[in-house]
């Protein structure tokens, strides 16, 4: 059995099956006959191992930069007769099978020539090989370049000094009890060092590795050899499929996070082979696989048996009703929260009325009364796009100074102030291109920030505007604006998306068409309740964000069965930046995220109920609340689709725990012993409901992720579909999704405030959405979108700590918070659009979550620690407060943001 499992995962290995199958490359057929060149070698065979040895250099010249320091070190010290015998095998083997190819073409000068000018050419530092010069930038960088003063050349030649070093002490380290072969762990990490250090690497030479290091757990019985087998599957796998993917377009990956992390991954593994090498050669440390045994095989059963154990007494406290004291703290963390959210959240009046020409050639002029000094006109532009023209005059009939205007996308719902400097008693405006509309104009004397009110109106044209009148442009005078503020319009994503909620609202074809329309219709909901105007349009993304507050209260007290730490995961997300920013604006990601939150806080309910001490019925309500989470989250953005890769993970190892719990029954009733303490009736409903429960289970997953899911997202379309020329169809559902992800796989763009998705928990690049302006003199207004740094950068660590320790103390009912968190992130890898910072707030609820597990880990060790803790959370909290003016847009003075809050130069709002 473990040799067909170490046969299967070489089988089946995707590394090898892309590199061969896929890709076509000869790497597999020289994997095969090295590891047989080194298995003779390992057998003390040298003249066998020296032709496979031959058979390797005809097949890739590469075999002479790692095999000629493997055969010194093996063969060193041994008898010179073996030695000899090696050398006269293996040249003559190579002459005999590469002369008759060369016969005609200069013989062995031919052979020598063809081998000499492979191994010179290609003279770079590394050819898209995820090694330390891909780190330095030296991807594809002449051997002559320098990094640390030093030239690459030179770099590569100290390697190979180096790989020669490590092979020697590798080779003959001996232990006392021990003096075993070693020959396939010495060579994996010679290939190892030589593709992270040496030069000229292509990213397909570090491919035997894997094999090899297959060969070596056979040889050491040390398990963590498969650990670095697994390691090197992934490494090669993204280095040789990031390498196919840009193949179409260049030769030269380009060094993005992706090229990063690999190339640390690799250089990590290395550091980690070395010392399992040290502790195992020459320490006698060995960590085998260890293998149940009859008694062993008992206590694992009984183990996963323990539900069915006979309990008596309250059910655990994660599974408690809420308390007094749950009340307060998650209705009194999310009270004031809101409270803080809603302040300054916008204006509650704007400009509603509108004129909307319907063609070119309509206008209007207006009479002031007199002349005056004209300074700004200023407009609040509705939906839509177009152009118009401004004129003056001191009389009607000599028009001057024509100002051309273009409205287009990004004056949605906000202020737009055209500067002037004109004496005129008459203003008029003309549609040169139909398309924009527009809820109010004001005309400002200079000196003054009040509009000058109209004394008559005259029309250009007798066609009917499209919408409203022209009399609208004038009749909410007391609203208008001087210059634009976030108060009183639309900032950043909002002209796309409170835009398409206010055309939802008035049946008018959406612009915005790149995300499923669900999030849009909430925030219409908004605009309906309380008018156009910026609290209308923001207040359900805010209430949405509140709500997230008692929603990871409820799902941190399951997960850690106590009011304190939930009250910690409440309190922090409640004071993290991106929170509070991304839910104040009327963009979708806050549906999307709301309900990311709510699909996994019902799947982990599902997971910690059992099908077996349970009805099937009451299984199905988590389950079934999961997959409506999960269907009106994926009408509200597609980043919910990626949340589904978590959900069905989880949902599997629920029903592997099932499959175990089903067996372990069987086992003990068959037995028919060892039955005291165990509730018979379930063990019993156990041994036979499994096959039932399982398929029922499965059938119902298609009903509640495919069936309504799709039900929701279809409806979730009738607004968008309704007014357009074809009405709702199949056929339009589908175009109109197709188009969405036509996009998205397409788009070609950049931005100042881009970052990549290994950028995001260091915050590289947060995302400037409002600088105000025209502001007094040494005062500052702006938003931006990033990370509080404590939970941030405290969170990555945290995440993987998490996974560590759940997985080591086999705490299944953590599994949630990083199969949630990478079931978000890990796409995000392989999108190659363009991203963004905020990107990373699907996952901040999850990073808080990991956060809260570390602090109550450490604190079971050490109770004191919850001084630290508590600091911790503080500390926290203070930071928001500090940076809560640049969160907010509240007007300060200009160097608190620009020396307090700037902590780095790619920190820019």
């Amino acid at each position: 059995a473990p040799a067909i499992g170490l046969a299967l995962i070489y089988a089946f290995n995707p590394a090898a099956i892309l590199d061969s199958a896929a890709w076509g490359q000869v790497d597999a057929v020289f994997a095969l006959v090295l590891t047989l060149a080194i298995a003779g070698m390992a057998e003390r065979k040298f003249g066998r191992a020296s032709v496979w040895y031959a058979i390797a250099a005809l097949i890739k010249p590469q075999t002479f930069i790692f095999m000629p320091i493997l055969l010194v070190a093996l063969v060193l010290g041994r008898k010179w007769k073996d030695v000899a015998v090696s050398a006269y095998y293996g040249f003559g083997t190579f002459i005999l099978l590469a002369l008759p190819f060369f016969w005609g073409h200069g013989g062995l000068k031919g052979v020598y020539e063809l081998y000499k000018g492979t191994l010179s050419s290609y003279p770079y530092a590394t050819l898209n090989a995820f090694n330390l010069y891909s780190l330095t930038g030296g991807n594809w960088a002449p051997l002559t370049d320098k990094w640390l003063f030093i030239p690459y050349q030179t770099w590569g030649g100290l390697f190979i000094g180096a790989a020669v070093l490590a092979v020697l002490l590798l080779s003959f380290a001996r232990v006392k009890r021990n003096n075993e072969d070693r020959s396939f762990y010495v060579a994996m990490i010679l290939i190892a060092i030589v593709f992270i250090g040496v030069t000229k690497m292509h990213e397909r030479y570090m491919f035997p590795v894997m094999l090899l290091s297959l060969f070596a757990y056979i040889q050491s019985m040390d398990r963590r050899m498969l650990r670095l087998f697994f390691g090197f599957t992934i490494t090669n796998f993204i280095n040789m499929s990031y390498v196919l993917k840009f193949s179409e377009q260049t030769t030269n990956v380009p060094t993005d996070g992706v090229v990063i992390l690999c190339s640390l991954a690799n250089i990590g593994l290395l550091l980690y082979g070395l010392y399992v090498g040290h502790d195992l050669y020459r320490n006698g440390n060995r960590q085998q696989v260890e293998m149940l045994q009859p008694d062993e095989r008992l206590r694992a059963d009984a183990e996963r048996l323990e539900p069915f154990r006979v309990r008596t007494g309250e059910r655990s406290a994660g599974l408690r009703r809420l308390s007094r004291k749950d009340w307060w703290w998650m209705g009194g963390i999310t009270a004031v929260y809101t409270i803080v959210a809603l302040v300054n959240l916008g204006s509650f009046k704007d400009p509603e009325t509108v004129w909307h020409p319907s063609s070119a050639g309509e206008g209007f002029y207006v009479d002031l009364g007199e002349v005056k000094q004209l300074e700004r006109l200023t407009s609040f532009g509705g939906v839509g796009t177009g152009t118009y023209a401004y004129e003056f005059a001191e009389t009607p009939d000599v028009w001057n100074n024509r100002i051309e205007v273009d409205n287009n996308h990004v004056y949605v719902f906000a202020w737009k102030s055209q500067q002037l400097d004109v004496k005129a008693r008459y203003v008029k405006l003309t549609v040169t291109g139909a398309g924009f509309s527009m809820n109010e104009l004001g005309i400002y004397e200079a000196g003054s920030k009040e509009p000058l009110p109209i004394s008559s109106i005259v029309a250009l044209s007798d066609k009917e505007p499209k919408r409203g009148a022209i009399t609208n442009l004038f009749d909410e005078q007391k609203l208008m604006v001087y210059n634009h503020e976030f108060m009183k319009g639309s900032y950043f994503d909002e002209i796309y998306h409170a835009r398409t909620a206010y055309e939802n609202l008035e049946g008018l074809v959406a612009y915005e068409n790149t995300h499923p329309p669900l999030g849009k219709l909430i925030i219409a909901i908004g605009i309906k309740l309380f008018g156009l105007n910026p609290f209308g349009w923001r207040i359900a993304g805010t209430l949405f964000g509140a709500a997230m507050i008692p929603l990871i209260y409820l799902m941190a007290r399951r997960l850690f069965g106590g009011t304190t730490f939930a009250a910690i995961a409440a309190l922090l997300l409640a004071a993290d930046f991106m929170h509070f920013t991304q839910t104040r604006i009327a963009t979708i990601d806050v549906y999307g995220v709301f309900f990311i939150m709510l699909m996994f806080y019902f799947m982990h309910r599902y997971v910690t109920m059992n099908f077996y001490r349970s009805s099937l019925l009451s299984t199905f309500v988590p389950l079934g609340l999961a997959g409506l989470a999960f269907g009106l989250g994926v009408a509200s953005k597609w980043i919910v689709l990626y949340g589904g890769a978590g959900l069905a993970i989880m949902l599997a190892l629920s029903l592997i725990d099932r499959y175990k719990e089903y067996a372990a029954a069987k086992r003990r009733l068959k037995r028919g012993d060892g039955l005291d303490g165990y509730n018979r009736a379930e063990l019993e409903r156990a041994s036979r409901l499994f096959p039932r429960n399982t398929i029922i289970t499965l059938a119902a997953c298609l009903l509640f992720y495919i069936g309504i899911p799709a039900g929701i997202y279809a409806l979730s379309y009738i607004p968008i579909l309704n007014v357009m020329s074809g009405g709702y169809t199949l056929k339009a559902l589908v175009d109109y999704t197709t188009h969405m992800y036509n996009y998205h796989s397409q788009l070609v763009s950049s931005h100042p405030f881009s970052s990549s998705w290994w950028e995001w928990p260091f915050m590289k690049r947060p995302v400037w959405y409002y600088s105000g302006s025209e502001l007094p003199e040494g005062m500052k207004s702006t938003i931006v979108a990033m990370g509080n740094p404590l939970i941030w950068w405290i969170g990555l660590f945290t995440m993987m700590a998490t996974a560590y320790i759940s997985i080591k103390r086999k705490d299944r009912s953590a599994y949630m918070i990083w199969i949630a968190f990478l079931a978000q992130y890990v796409p995000w890898m392989l999108v190659p659009r363009e991203t963004f910072l905020y990107h990373y707030f699907a996952m901040v609820p999850f990073i808080i979550l990991a956060t809260v597990y570390c602090l109550k880990h450490v604190e079971e060790i050490r109770p004191g620690f919850a001084k630290a803790r508590n600091a911790y959370v503080a500390a926290a909290i203070g930071l928001f407060v500090m940076f809560y003016p640049a969160l907010s847009g509240m007007l300060v003075p200009k160097w608190y943001v620009d020396v307090l809050l700037r902590w780095f130069p790619s920190w820019l709002f």
